[in-house]
């Protein structure tokens, strides 16, 4: 059996985002919150976009809690310990829930 596609890829855009794009998308989840349909949520913003595009560029770049740049001194710290502590696991902790932890960990081999 083969699963049906999420969304009409024909009408799809794809590549980089542009900022009106994100800017579209942030105020749209803003005004109305995302409602947990990620699939119906392009169209009703009026994003030529699939809703699992949108879903991981909230989640991933747009979101305002996350922190864009590099760790402070003690979040490195706290890191290194962790790695330390529980060698490559440490990502599974529930204090670091993050994509760019994973990429530290070869950071911290180098060192």
């Amino acid at each position: 059996m083969v699963r049906a596609p999420c969304c009409d890829k024909s009408n799809v855009r794809k590549g980089p985002w542009s900022p009106d794009e994100d800017n579209t998308l942030v105020n749209y989840i803003h005004k109305h919150g995302t409602g947990g349909n990620w699939i119906t949520l392009p169209r009703k913003a009026g994003l030529k976009r699939c809703g699992k595009s949108c879903r991981l560029r909230w989640l991933n770049y747009l979101r305002p809690d996350i922190k864009h740049g590099g760790f402070s001194e003690e979040e490195d710290n706290i890191i290194c310990s962790l790695y330390s502590t529980l060698g490559s696991r440490y990502v599974n902790s529930k204090s670091l829930n993050c994509l760019v932890c994973s990429n530290f960990g070869d950071d911290i081999i180098e060192r």
